[in-house]
């Protein structure tokens, strides 16, 4: 990040990359740094010295949040030459929001907290308290809440069928026995993909348990991933989830995939495909020469599958797919202690921190409930007799 005035590269910019490629994944760091540029614009123009507030760990007054926020309104309108804010932005201006209020609060923790000052430490989550009511006002409010996409059944049997059939032939493509394994692990567990992808052997099903763990990234314990700063790293929390629908393919594929396809490939000097046992790691899933899958191959996986089947497929997509027909089950459940108690096993299941998270499948399962609720009055028991018949 360069100050336009100056030409001198930001040093508060530079420790805040340092930190978050510590822990994130090279997307999410380039995400927030593309979300941190519209407010060191803003200061580079309004003469601000961010550098200096942030190595301070100083906050941006209420004032000056309102100010940007305002400057960032009217750049957006200028963008899309518009005289109204263009409800399709309305995300990504509350994005440039919460990452500068991100930035602005983890270099007010960093400078200003004491870890032996008590009152110091109060005073510091009393003023990110007071900031973060200000960044929350200046967000636009979206007029339709986000509800979460699914794969219709045709298509779910669409995909199941291609895959299976490609990954039982007698010689299988190695690349259709991979998307057959965490095919099954996206729609039976609803796993993201990064979660699937940091599977490692350890965290698989044993005589012992059935449950697969998803383990985040710093509760594990053994040498790092080899694919290093574009390893996944699993944003949910750990949790331990066995097979829960009926007729599951666990653990039946997956001592399949393990005995007898977790290898690696080279060829012969006549051109034949060789397969050699030996890998030299313990993630679940692996490309032909034997390594961790990368999180590119799986993405270019998913594209293949969408091209093979006519179905508008990716993996979130799955995961989606095994929450809605969740959350539709929960709800059908007559008692009301019931419903709240499997509803909180779902929040774990998903591994959100917070529960609102789930609001997307509640939201989708009552859009789904309105298309038929009415339909009740097409009985004639219940025929509305006010009304003349067309």
């Amino acid at each position: 990040m360069i100050n336009t005035r100056t030409s001198i590269p930001s040093v508060a910019a530079g420790l805040y990359e340092a930190a978050l490629a510590s822990a994130a994944s090279p997307n999410t760091l380039s995400a927030e740094l593309q979300g941190i540029r519209p407010l060191f614009t803003w200061a580079d123009q309004t003469r601000l010295d961010l550098d200096a507030r942030l190595l301070s760990g100083g906050l941006l007054e209420p004032r000056e949040i309102r100010a940007f926020a305002t400057w960032l309104h009217r750049a957006f309108l200028e963008a899309a030459d518009r005289t109204t804010f263009p409800s399709e932005n309305i995300k990504g201006f509350n994005t440039y929001l919460f990452a500068a209020q991100r930035m602005m609060d983890w270099f007010h923790t960093q400078y200003a907290a004491d870890a032996g000052h008590l009152p110091r430490n109060i005073a510091v989550a009393k003023a990110i308290e007071t900031t973060a009511r200000v960044w929350r006002e200046r967000r636009k409010r979206t007029r339709v809440l986000e509800t979460a996409p699914d794969l219709e059944e045709d298509g779910i049997a669409e995909i199941e069928t291609f895959l299976h059939s490609a990954a039982s032939a007698p010689s299988p493509d190695p690349l259709w026995v991979r998307g057959y394994l965490i095919w099954r692990l996206a729609i039976e567990f609803g796993f993201r993909i990064g979660e699937i992808l940091a599977l490692r052997l350890e965290d698989c099903p044993t005589r012992m348990s059935r449950a697969f763990c998803i383990v985040r990234v710093e509760d594990r314990i053994g040498p790092p991933d080899p694919r290093g700063k574009y390893a996944p790293r699993p944003k949910t929390l750990g949790r331990e989830l066995e097979p829960v629908i009926a007729r599951s393919a666990f653990p039946r594929l997956l001592i399949d995939y393990m005995t007898t396809h977790r290898v690696s490939w080279r060829r012969s000097p006549s051109g034949a495909r060789l397969k050699r046992p030996v890998v030299h790691h313990t993630y679940l899933v692996v490309n032909d020469k034997g390594d961790p899958l990368p999180q590119r191959s799986a993405t270019n996986l998913a594209a293949y599958i969408a091209r093979e089947t006519g179905v508008d497929f990716t993996w979130h997509l799955a995961r989606h797919a095994f929450f809605n027909r969740a959350y539709e089950a929960v709800a059908r459940l007559e008692d009301p202690t019931q419903r709240e108690v499997r509803t909180g096993d779902l929040v774990y299941w998903g591994g959100w921190s917070d529960p609102e998270s789930l609001n997307i499948y509640i939201r989708r399962a009552r859009q789904q409930r309105a298309r038929t609720a009415l339909r009740v009055w097409g009985s004639a028991a219940l025929e509305w007799k006010a009304l003349s018949p067309s």
